[in-house]
């Protein structure tokens, strides 16, 4: 299955072609604003570079969040635009899955794992694995909500700042990079494609001002 992918959630803006074998081309940016004028670009970039078009795109996969509000709505809304020109199906990736996954590829031996994404406020976005599989359903928490949490290391965007507020060891952290459009293609290739448009992970409401005379 050959999949285009794309990603915006987290601070990074990628797109990839998955020939169903290998990756053919990436383009990764890093970029908290301006993703609905960079993506479609970069997807066309990515196309020219795989010397392909989107008539030979099989399936489309994007991240479904969490992360940020915006980036997750413009990675949707663009990938939903893709698939109906293209006339293809979509694959909805979970952020939290894919890295899930990522360290399960390249720490086999760690087991117990709290992934802790960055909100850009006081909370995380959360969720535990064991052996790959997914524990509870991600949710947004505080640093004091995970202070119990025993023999599980901890990954994701935010651990630094979990860090710092929970005081752990480093003996418990993994570092390891956000995935990108690249790792999401070859996570999905696993995944079944669906029409339907996937449901967006947002965990909690956007933050929005209110304008008052």
């Amino acid at each position: 299955m050959k999949i285009l992918a794309i990603d915006s959630t987290h601070g990074t803006c990628s797109a990839a072609f998955f020939d169903g074998e290998k990756v053919v081309s990436e383009i990764v940016e890093e970029i908290e604003r301006g993703q609905a004028e960079r993506l479609i670009p970069m997807v066309q970039d990515v196309l020219k570079k795989a010397d392909v078009g989107f008539s030979d795109v099989d399936a489309v996969a994007v991240t479904t969040g969490p992360g940020s509000f915006t980036g997750v709505r413009v990675g949707l809304a663009a990938a939903d635009g893709i698939a109906l020109a293209a006339e293809v199906p979509m694959i909805g990736v979970s952020v939290l899955d894919a890295l899930a996954w990522k360290i399960a590829g390249r720490y086999p031996d760690v087991k117990k794992v709290c992934l802790v994404l960055e909100t850009k406020r006081d909370d995380y976005y959360v969720q535990c694995f064991d052996a790959g599989k997914p524990l509870a359903e991600p949710a947004a928490l505080f640093a004091k909500d995970l202070a119990g949490l025993k023999d599980f290391f901890f990954a994701g965007n935010a651990v630094d700042r979990l860090v710092a507020e929970n005081g752990l060891s480093n003996d418990v952290i993994i570092n390891i990079t956000m995935p990108t459009a690249a790792e999401i293609a070859v996570f999905a290739a696993g995944k079944t494609p669906r029409k339907e448009y996937p449901e967006p992970l947002y965990l909690r409401e956007a933050d929005v001002t209110l304008c008052r005379k």
